[in-house]
């Protein structure tokens, strides 16, 4: 019996550290809890890559035609904006994701 309380509060203690470091994200669109901050991501001709903070386009570029990713910088308000994209294919499953990092936020956004 303790052993299995010991294993559930150590899954617990491990969920609760994951999602402090995780960002809340809808699909391609991420807003801070006080609402300042939003990231937003668009793939367009399922190549061609924005990222918009705060309605802002900062980054356009176009993926990988061979491997479907890339690592792309721009900047907002003169801080660095970074995002490094990779394409999943699959029989299932098809889809870019980017990991957008700026202001000290790492957000993970599906285009």
């Amino acid at each position: 019996m303790f052993q299995k309380i010991t294993i559930l509060v150590s899954v617990l203690t491990l969920l609760s550290a994951c999602s402090t470091t995780m960002t809340p994200v809808t699909g391609n669109h991420y807003a801070s809890t006080d609402g300042a901050l939003q990231i937003r991501g668009e793939l367009v001709d399922s190549s061609n890559v924005r990222i918009y903070v705060n309605n802002a386009k900062v980054i356009e570029d176009n993926v990988s035609l061979l491997k479907g990713d890339g690592d792309f910088s721009g900047s907002f308000q003169g801080k660095p904006v970074h995002a490094s994209c990779a394409t999943v294919s699959g029989r299932a499953l098809s889809g870019t994701t980017c990991m957008v990092a700026f202001a000290g936020e790492r957000v993970r956004l599906t285009l």
